[in-house]
Formats: structure tokens, sequence, C-alpha cells
């Protein structure tokens, strides 16, 4: 949807489509980070109305303060960091002025620049569980670069193996099946700090940064080779899907859990 609503905002408020932006021009708007707060549930029938407008415009690069709201009520907010590319070098360009003068319509009135969200520092401890993705044709852009979109698929894809292999509660059957239970994220941020080519393998690597009541942290890398890619910070939570509240982490997937929370 965030995507959706950035191409629709390049066609309808910059006048400039996007198969102009990248097949004519040249140009690329990669995601540098993000983080996205997820505040209420939405559910089948509503309708979503989101909100786009800008932070902050650098030489290159451009935030963006995106809301979803239904009947005016909040139901995520993101900060979302985007810069301008040369998709000819893959090197970040200035901003074309005309484009900037029309960013500049956008802007957030008294709005203060917020400094970058952080997730860790990348460090993966020893026990982390590990999953191995091949990049694939369906996950990449006109480009043949992984479309940043994806990584939050492959994301739960990681998080699904781990249930299934690391605490061996696979989501079908016992997860959601025998327990009735789901895990909906509450928060996440992503750094993106390379691309992720078409036939390349990424290792996402996952552990515990912190094991709540109902909720826990989960620190994720994505790495091509041994060369970080990707960063990420998970809150997720869980539910009885009967009452859709937060339920106390049973305490048999606690105690497998345990195992991929590193010691202080």
């Amino acid at each position: 949807m965030v995507n959706d609503l950035t191409e629709d905002w390049f066609e309808h408020g910059l006048a400039t489509p996007f198969n102009e932006f990248y097949f004519e021009r040249g140009y690329g708007v990669p995601v540098v980070n993000t983080r996205v707060e997820f505040i209420k549930a939405c559910r089948l029938g509503e309708q979503l109305s989101l909100e786009l407008g800008i932070e902050s415009l650098g030489h290159s690069s451009i935030v963006l303060r995106i809301r979803g709201l239904v009947a005016g009520e909040e139901r995520f907010k993101a900060r979302h960091k985007i810069a301008v590319i040369s998709l000819k070098t893959r090197r970040p360009i200035k901003l074309p002025d005309e484009l900037r003068t029309r960013m500049e319509h956008f802007s957030i009135s008294g709005a203060a620049a917020t400094p970058d969200p952080t997730t860790h520092d990348g460090h993966v401890p020893v026990g982390a569980f590990r999953s191995r993705n091949l990049v694939r044709f369906a996950h990449c852009d006109p480009a043949g670069v992984v479309f940043y979109g994806r990584f939050f698929q492959m994301f739960s894809d990681v998080l699904e193996d781990w249930f299934q292999s690391g605490i061996d509660c696979p989501f079908g059957e016992a997860f959601m099946g025998e327990r009735n239970l789901r895990i909906p994220g509450l928060s996440i941020t992503a750094e993106f700090l390379r691309a992720c080519r078409m036939g390349e393998f990424l290792d996402f690597d996952l552990w515990l940064t912190r094991l709540g009541r109902s909720s826990l942290d989960l620190a994720l890398t994505g790495s091509v080779a041994g060369e970080p890619r990707l960063r990420a910070a998970w809150t997720v939570c869980i539910i009885d899907f009967t009452t859709f509240k937060s339920t106390p982490i049973p305490e048999d997937l606690r105690a497998r859990m345990q195992a991929f929370l590193p010691s202080p």
C-alpha cells in the first residue's frame, strides 16, 4: 500500500508517472529505511484512507510521513525514507530542481526533521536461526533488484520457518490450528544497506532481543555471501484468534524461544 501511495503521488501529485521516471529519465527511488507502527487492525470491507506528506527534503533523499485511517481513526503510521538514484550508476543523485519544487508543496507545515530509525548493530549472535532464500524473478523490479515490499514478505517467511524448524511449532497444524493463535506485528523498522539481485542467495538470521509476557522483539539480518544487505527490528504479539486479544506466550513455546535470546 505504501508503494502504491508513493506511485500515485508521483503520478497525480508530482505529474511524474513512474514509467516516465524509470524508463525515460532512468531514475529509481529505492527505500533507505522505514519504520511502521501498527495501531489497530484493518478488517475486510473497511475503507482505508492513506495520507502522505513530506517531513524533510535532502540533497537526494525524501522523508515521508504516511498515515492510514479508517473513518478518521488512525490504524498505522510510517516514517519512510526514499532516495533518488541513477539506474545506470545505482548511486544517489541530486533531486531534479523541477521535482523538488513540486515536492515542496507537500511539505508538512512545522514538521521537525527526525533522526533515521535504527535497528541493531548487525552482529549475529551464536545460535541465531538461519533461513536461506533464493532471490527470485518474482521478488524483483524492472531493474532486477528486490522490490523493497517483497522483503517484508520474506520477513514473514523467515518467521514461519523459525516456528516450523526453530521452535517446532508449525504455523498451520500447531500454532494456528491446535492452539488457535496468531502473531501480528506491532511495529517494524528496516534499514536497507545494499540492493539484492535476482539469482543471489539471501541468508536471513533471526534472534530475540526481548521476550515479554505476550510480545517479543525480533532482530533480523539479511546477507549475501557474508555481506550485509539489510537489518530489521520487529515487535510481534501473540493473540488468541477467538478474542483477538493478546494472550500469554504458552510456557512450552517460551522455553523454546528462550534458546534464541542471547545472554546479556
